[in-house]
């Protein structure tokens, strides 16, 4: 059985990727923070990690990002999954009686045309859709209500008072998978991730993505971060369909090397499969 780490309480979205990526034979190990997560897989507490990288509409999960970096871990898998938001509580109450609503704030961004069309309501942002869930079956006093799933509701025994309230239907969420090794399996759609910070000299930034336009090479993602220690610099994260031992990827890093300060392999993995919810 395999023990995955993952961030938020049972009911969050994170556990239910985890269950759609490894299947339902899984321990799940719920962790408050992303770097406990990121820890948890580090020390080997756990065969792997689940973090959420990317949202459809609100963009990357900066968190996450930055761990990668910080960290030597292995990206060895991706899922994409449909996020539907709920509005919830400990009873069925119209949604105009709602005085709070709690939730993670990459779910409350999610939902903000919902959210604008209620009046005199307090949004509280939430380590997480499940904890808030968690919290409001143990502490039920007012009219509150959370921003959750459908199995979070099972879960806590909270009511659907709205379904499907995020702004639009196609909101789904990019989960990688972490490790402490590479896997190498027989990749069908390989695609590979790194991080390049680059010298400072004329037209860096062209000459990178130059390497891979000569050698047909496709980008799927290129994000900057800026660099902690160096004020206005940045940081390139890259996604690109391909796997890391292909030979015109091979060439394609060498060249890389020419103009960047340093390179970090993240991994080859398979292309994430899009799970509708």
């Amino acid at each position: 059985m395999k023990f995955i780490a993952i961030q938020g309480e049972k009911g969050s979205y994170s556990e239910i990727a985890a269950k759609s990526y490894f299947g339902k034979k899984i321990e799940i190990s719920n962790s408050f923070s992303f770097k406990e997560l990121f820890d948890k897989v580090k020390r080997k507490n756990v065969d792997y990690g689940l973090i959420p990288i990317e949202n459809s509409l609100y963009g990357s999960v900066l968190d996450s990002l930055d761990l990668l970096q910080k960290n030597s871990l292995k990206i060895v898998g991706e899922i994409n999954l449909q996020i539907t938001h709920n509005l919830l509580s400990t009873k069925k109450y119209k949604s105009s009686q709602i005085e709070s609503i709690y939730s993670h704030p990459q779910a409350l961004a999610q939902c903000s045309v919902f959210l604008d069309s209620l009046k005199n309501v307090k949004l509280i942002p939430s380590y997480d859709t499940a904890g808030s869930s968690k919290n409001l079956r143990e502490n039920n006093q007012g009219k509150k209500a959370i921003i959750a799933s459908k199995e979070a509701a099972s879960i806590y025994g909270l009511k659907i008072i709205k379904s499907n309230i995020q702004n639009k239907k196609k909101n789904f969420t990019r989960f990688l998978v972490i490790s402490n090794k590479p896997i190498n399996p027989k990749i069908k759609r390989p695609k590979s991730s790194i991080s390049i910070e680059l010298k400072s000299i004329p037209g860096a930034l062209h000459k990178a993505l130059s390497v891979f336009a000569l050698r047909e090479i496709d980008l799927v993602k290129i994000e900057s971060r800026p660099l902690p220690d160096k004020p206005f610099q940045y940081l390139f994260y890259i996604d690109f369909i391909g796997n890391l031992k292909d030979q015109n990827i091979k060439q394609a890093l060498k060249h890389l090397k020419e103009i960047s300060i340093s390179i970090k392999i993240f991994g080859t993995y398979e292309f994430g499969k899009f799970i509708y919810n």
